[in-house]
């Protein structure tokens, strides 16, 4: 019975996971600010600091790292 990997269905839920966060309408806010906030030279941690204090929060509920916030500038292609 065609049974798929474990491989895959991991690799489906990473895909699952991200077009969720790409349809996120805070996500979305989130990266026009940071769009600007990459135009201004603004370090990884600065950029954290302004989302969390601006109230953003990420797609699971969270607050924003300098991981986080790596990860979308380079999802995005912002820099």
């Amino acid at each position: 019975i065609g049974r798929s990997s474990p491989c895959a269905i991991i690799q489906n839920s990473i895909m699952t996971c991200k077009a969720k966060a790409d349809n996120n309408p805070n996500n979305k806010r989130a990266v026009a600010m940071l769009r600007t906030l990459v135009k201004e030279n603004r370090s990884l941690n600065e950029m954290a600091k302004i989302l969390n204090d601006e109230g953003f929060v990420t797609s699971q509920g969270a607050k924003f790292s300098k991981s986080t916030i790596h990860k979308l500038i380079k999802r995005y292609n912002l820099k």
